[in-house]
């Protein structure tokens, strides 16, 4: 359970920052190139709504993580917005997965919400994914980001392991 638990701690303060190379690229060279809206969007709805979920199981230590990565997803939308792309589409998709959660919320209560939040992730990542791989050259993408993503899902199967 040790090694679980701190992979878990490790996870949670690596999500804290695992956006910063990407608001940093963006903020550097306005090059959006590869970089999703949408997936910023969702993101920044996606993390609001783990955040709720989150508060309403008294899970404390998570919460910090959550907050600040919903601040970084909306600062990440709006330097795509900054960078000359249209973000009009992805505000609206972010709606409609708002209205989604939302709907899993009332029908399920907050284990309905906990469970599409399970697959949240990857709703947020399609986006993502899908724009890198239709850029010629997605420029626009930082590495950084995307290692420390994988790094902090690992840490996370490592957690669901040593509790599963």
């Amino acid at each position: 359970m040790l090694i679980a638990d701190t992979a878990a701690v490790v996870a949670t303060l690596l999500a804290i920052v695992t956006l910063i190379p990407q608001v940093l690229k963006l903020w550097r060279t306005r090059n959006a190139d590869g970089v999703s809206a949408t997936w910023a969007t969702i993101g920044a709805v996606s993390n609001g709504a783990w955040t709720a979920y989150l508060l309403s199981q008294g899970l404390w230590l998570a919460i910090p993580s959550t907050a600040v990565m919903a601040f970084f997803y909306l600062m990440t939308a709006a330097l795509i917005g900054r960078a000359g792309r249209t973000t009009s589409i992805a505000v609206v998709l972010g709606a409609v997965w708002a209205v989604f959660l939302g709907a899993a919320g009332l029908v399920g209560g907050w284990p309905g919400l906990g469970l599409v939040l399970g697959v949240s992730f990857g709703v947020q990542a399609t986006p993502s994914v899908w724009t890198a791989f239709r850029t010629w050259a997605p420029k626009g993408i930082s590495p950084g980001t995307w290692k420390l993503i994988l790094i902090e899902g690992l840490l996370w199967t490592v957690y669901g392991a040593g509790h599963g």
